[in-house]
């Protein structure tokens, strides 16, 4: 039908809203859509997206306790394809196949994941139902990049997010603690980690500037994502900031030291400890790790040596480069320009937005 690119971008530009929110699965939004016979006179009557727990899913939510009316024709749009594994809850294919009122399924994308990879768009050919794809799919392979990454790569979108200087450093004095962008740059941060399923940082960024890695904006407290440290030796101090409440903010640790002092001194605070032996403590497996959770977008926080590893190893989508007025007067080697030279091959800068006084780059 003519309309179904309309319905299904109103879908999309609903999910950009609930980004984040649908941790451990992908979000999803779907729109129900009334018709008469001769699809003259079309409406939305419903519309149903992926829960906060991510259960129940979007097309469920979309047709729950909907009543249908007799001779008029039912359209689903999704903004990917219903699933047909059942888990904690019935496949929403099952779900849409019981209402019997519904016609026609129409989603952007195929699913990934191996449980339905175009098996739930089978079944629903195969009892008689309309079904299109395809549409819009380079819109919605870009807002379920991280998804993709995870079900083909074992491994979240992984966004690095600098703060530096005019002259492009990320501190002015080794081993403090520099604030370096304006209250702008602050807020487009928090919205990005409200966007993003975890945080990561290394060890040092705890010691140096005792972060919290949080929301702060009151509306965005409620989507803060799950705080991740690299910290080998398992020595950060107890009493750290990102200790305080991590019953509430979920937060783990990655580390190869298997003192079960230690790890209970951690676990008592409700600190997750994930052992890795010397030999398997690397990014990628961290990464798959942090996939298998449910992480399907990772922003990287720092420090500079954490941000080395993951520039060496090719580790990463996108860097957030946070460029302040602020000239540091330092003559030693500069740690972003370097990276980004010697990686130029690799990058390409997408664009440069102005936050008041500072400036933000992203490759």
């Amino acid at each position: 039908m003519q309309f179904d690119k309309k319905y299904l971008n109103i879908a999309l530009f609903h999910l950009e809203k609930i980004i984040g929110s649908s941790f451990p699965n992908p979000p999803v939004f779907a729109i129900l859509v009334e018709s008469n016979k001769s699809f003259t006179d079309n409406k939305i009557v419903s519309f149903g997206y992926t829960s906060p727990s991510g259960r129940p899913h979007a097309e469920s939510n979309a047709i729950e306790n909907f009543f249908f009316k007799k001779n008029k024709i039912y359209s689903l749009y999704s903004t990917l394809e219903p699933c047909c594994h059942s888990g904690r809850d019935e496949s929403c294919v099952s779900k849409i196949l019981k209402s019997k009122k519904i016609n026609r399924v129409i989603f952007s994308i195929i699913d990934p994941d191996k449980r339905v990879n175009g098996k739930g768009k089978k079944i629903l050919i195969k009892n008689k139902l309309e079904v299109k794809s395809g549409i819009l799919m380079k819109k919605t392979a870009n807002i379920y990049h991280g998804y993709f990454l995870s079900r083909t790569k074992s491994r979240p979108k992984i966004i690095l997010k600098l703060a530096i200087t005019s002259d492009g450093y990320i501190t002015l004095k080794k081993g403090t603690r520099t604030k370096i962008t304006k209250s702008i740059s602050d807020t487009y941060s928090d919205i990005l980690r409200s966007e993003v399923d975890a945080i990561l940082v290394g060890s040092n960024t705890v010691k140096v500037d005792n972060c919290i890695l949080k929301c702060k904006m009151p509306g965005l407290i409620k989507k803060s994502p799950i705080r991740v440290i690299l910290n080998r030796k398992l020595d950060l101090n107890i009493n750290s900031k990102i200790f305080d409440n991590c019953k509430k903010f979920r937060t783990i640790i990655f580390t190869n030291n298997e003192s079960k002092k230690m790890i209970s001194k951690f676990k008592k605070k409700y600190v997750e400890i994930i052992y890795l032996s010397k030999k398997n403590y690397n990014l990628k497996n961290i990464l798959k790790l942090l996939s298998d959770l449910g992480v399907l977008n990772l922003l990287v926080e720092g420090g500079g040596k954490v941000f080395n590893s993951f520039f060496k190893e090719n580790l990463f989508d996108n860097i957030y480069i946070f460029r302040s007025n602020l000239f540091s007067g330092i003559k030693e080697n500069k740690f972003l320009e370097g990276k980004i030279n010697m990686y130029n091959s690799m990058l390409s800068k997408k664009y440069v937005k102005k936050l008041g006084e500072d400036s933000l780059e992203i490759y």
